[in-house]
C-alpha cells in the first residue's frame, strides 16, 4: 500500500514546522539564560555598590568625628565639604525644633480640648433670666 503523496507532503511540512519551532525554542531558551545571567550580575553589582557606599559613609563619619575631636586635620581643600556638613547640621537642628514646636502645639491644643470637655457640669436646668 503506497502512501498518499498529499499526506507525505503534509507530514513533511508538519515535521519541518516542528523542527523550526524546536530551533526557535532553543534560541529563546539561550536568550532567557543570557538575560538571567545579566540580571544576576546586575543584582550582584548593585549589592556591591551599596556595600561600597556604606563603607565610604562609615569612613567619612569616622574621619569627621576625628576632625571634630581635633585628632585629625584635613587639608584646606576639604573646607567646603566641612562647611556643607555644618550647614546641613544646622538645617537638621532647625527641622527638629520645628517638629518639636508642632508637637508641643498639638499637645497644648489637646489639653485645651480636654479641659473644655471636662469643664463645669451642666445641671440640665435653665439659668434664671434677669429682670430688666
Amino acid at each position: 500500500m503506497a502512501a498518499d503523496p498529499k499526506q507525505s507532503e503534509a507530514l513533511r511540512q508538519i515535521q519541518s514546522a516542528f523542527e523550526s519551532a524546536q530551533q526557535k525554542m532553543s534560541e529563546l531558551r539561550k536568550q532567557v539564560e543570557t538575560h538571567s545571567a545579566l540580571a544576576q550580575a546586575k543584582t550582584q553589582s548593585d549589592f556591591l555598590q551599596k556595600e561600597k557606599d556604606r563603607v565610604l559613609r562609615d569612613l567619612g563619619e569616622a574621619v569627621f568625628k576625628q576632625v571634630q575631636k581635633g585628632r585629625l586635620e584635613l587639608p584646606t581643600s576639604f573646607a567646603p565639604l566641612l562647611k556643607a556638613i555644618d550647614q546641613v547640621q544646622l538645617k537638621v537642628e532647625a527641622q527638629a525644633r520645628e517638629i518639636s514646636d508642632l508637637l508641643q502645639e498639638g499637645e497644648e491644643a489637646a489639653q485645651r480640648l480636654k479641659q473644655k470637655n471636662n469643664g463645669p457640669a451642666h445641671s440640665g436646668v435653665a439659668t434664671r433670666t434677669k429682670k430688666l
